[in-house]
């Protein structure tokens, strides 16, 4: 089975917070984005790597996980949009 080694994450808030950070803590190669520059900074002090748009953070993993609350149709389209470029 392979490993999957880069992940990204989109929305560092409540739930995705403690979760990239943990995953940072055990040697995952992370890249995150949040509309939060403070939360993004907190976990490049971890070791992960700063995004600046949801596709970015597409282009560099292997494996996205979006926690965002209350993500709307219009949204999630918004967000596969933009990772899409």
């Amino acid at each position: 089975m392979n490993q999957i080694d880069r992940i990204g994450f989109i929305g560092l808030g409540k739930m995705g917070r403690p979760m990239a950070s943990n995953l940072s803590k055990a040697g995952f190669s992370l890249t995150v984005y949040d509309r939060d520059e403070k939360a993004v900074q907190e976990l490049v002090r971890l070791g992960a790597q700063a995004a600046h748009s949801p596709k970015e953070v597409a282009e560099r993993a292997e494996v996205v996980r979006i926690i965002v609350p209350k993500l709307s149709k219009k949204s999630s389209w918004g967000i596969k949009t933009s990772c899409r470029g």
